[in-house]
């Protein structure tokens, strides 16, 4: 969840396990029972990433909210937030839209993202992600590797950019059998339907996570340098020890 400095929440780590697992139980056998582990997966990330969608709407108003009373003091951290906003909407839609391609290759142009027809399909997402003329794989990866490198310049916090990291890394593991492969070859190739709109509705996840991130990063840096008052002691300060009656008595007042 967005703002959490000390790592993963363990809602978030139950659903990575339970990704690992079914990807795992993927290499080995594709069954209904493995195919509709993956749609739960799925709806498990979507009501994720809505959540933390919703959290980061809430801190780009209190942005909205700190430009109308102070546009000096929070004009440059606004514009920082509303690049962060564009970035990561631009990853989150490429996303959004292979799913949607994958899903319409398998399914016709009919085809209802929700309520896939034909899950077990390994052709649609090979055919979207490593077609050798238009395939979108390498485009992903590349867009990725970019919104990494720029979200990381303003995570300044050690866990955080690790997690970052690491969710949105494009490296493929080092194993024997997956030696000589791209990241969306071992990503995609050969991979069922419903898995690949899972990978992919957990890249999105993890934008809306690392965007989250950012913004409560760039919203700290708002009150930096500022003295915050939390009581107030009234003081009399005389101008003189005596006073003489009929004279007039002068007094600082702090």
């Amino acid at each position: 969840m967005a703002g959490n400095t000390h790592g993963e929440s363990p809602r978030q780590k139950m659903i990575n396990l339970m990704y690992l697992v079914l990807l795992a139980m993927l290499a080995l056998n594709v069954s209904s029972d493995v195919l509709q582990g993956f749609s739960l997966v799925d709806e498990s990330l979507n009501r994720s990433t809505a959540n933390a969608t919703m959290q980061n709407q809430t801190i780009y108003q209190n942005f909205a909210d700190y430009m109308a009373k102070n546009p000096e003091k929070v004009g440059e951290w606004n514009e920082r937030a509303q690049y962060v906003k564009r970035i990561s909407d631009s990853l989150y839609d490429m996303a959004e839209e292979l799913k949607w391609r994958i899903v319409r290759t398998s399914d016709g142009d009919d085809a209802d993202l929700e309520n896939i027809e034909n899950k077990e399909d390994l052709e649609a997402a090979t055919t979207v992600m490593l077609n050798p003329i238009d395939g979108k794989g390498t485009l992903l990866r590349e867009s990725i590797n970019r919104y990494r490198e720029e979200i990381l310049k303003m995570v300044t916090d050690t866990i955080q950019r690790r997690i970052i990291s690491d969710n949105l890394t494009t490296e493929v593991p080092q194993k024997s059998l997956l030696l000589g492969k791209s990241w969306q070859e071992y990503m995609f190739e050969n991979t069922p339907v419903v898995a690949a709109v899972t990978l992919l509705t957990k890249l999105q996840s993890d934008v809306r996570y690392a965007e989250g991130e950012v913004l409560h990063t760039l919203k700290n840096n708002i009150d930096v340098g500022d003295l915050r008052v939390n009581q107030i002691d009234a003081f009399v300060i005389p101008n003189s020890q005596s006073v003489v009656r009929g004279s007039k008595f002068s007094a600082r007042i702090i």
